[in-house]
């Protein structure tokens, strides 16, 4: 999965050369003379394409962005198999986030633009509470800080996960799912007043697979596998 897809192959040749440069210095002190010679591209290129290197951050992070929209509505796109399913869109955002690891690792690390991890939060709060949305939660004074909770679990396991130098140590996209679900399944299964919601929305269809599979029907919510 290439999120830098939609560049043509002079734009990405710049933009590997960049992240390159960002893994051993800040993003800010990357010079267009160092990132045209590191890529052979001629300077008069770079500026075809881009005003500064503050211009191409600024498109690398807006293809990031695109591709890791955490969660859509129901409402948002009857084509969208994900629509509507909360646990299914975790699990596809850690997946999309693990493949993106070469890309994600300069950019959300320490030499890395800090108000991207930002941008992405905020994103990602956007898209919870759209997600709390469909399932019907109240907007009430508890709604925000478990939204806040999710948000954090997201990017803080993104965040790991891209800084893990030995890919063997990784663990899968649907574990790190049950993980940031953890947050959510207590707001619904402890919380009074969350309204009724079905184990089907809250943990997709793996649930009723791994019951089946164990022959447990009444296995409590926090019992992960």
């Amino acid at each position: 999965m290439d999120a830098l897809q939609t560049f043509n192959d002079t734009e990405r040749a710049m933009a590997d050369a960049f992240l390159e440069l960002m893994g051993v210095k800040p993003y800010g002190k990357v010079t267009v003379k160092e990132l045209t010679g590191r890529c052979n591209v001629a300077r008069t290129t770079f500026y075809r394409y881009f005003e500064d290197t503050y211009d191409l951050l600024e498109q690398i992070e807006r293809r990031l962005l695109d591709r890791l929209s955490l969660y859509r509505a129901r409402k948002a796109s009857s084509k969208d198999d994900r629509a509507g399913k909360p646990f299914e869109s975790m699990e596809n955002w850690f997946e999309t986030g693990m493949s993106l690891r070469p890309v994600l690792g300069p950019l959300m690390g320490e030499n890395g633009d800090v108000y991207f991890k930002e941008r992405l939060q905020a994103q990602v709060r956007r898209e919870l509470n759209a997600m709390m949305d469909d399932d019907r939660a109240p907007k009430d004074r508890l709604r925000p800080y478990y939204v806040a909770l999710l948000a954090s679990a997201h990017i803080g396991l993104l965040s790991y996960v891209v800084s893990v130098e030995d890919g063997s140590q990784l663990i899968s996209a649907h574990d790190m799912a049950v993980i940031a679900n953890s947050g959510r399944a207590a707001y619904y299964r402890c919380t009074e007043g969350a309204p009724p919601i079905s184990d089907e929305q809250l943990f997709g269809g793996w649930r009723k697979m791994r019951d089946r599979e164990v022959g447990v029907h009444d296995r409590p919510w926090c019992v992960l596998p």
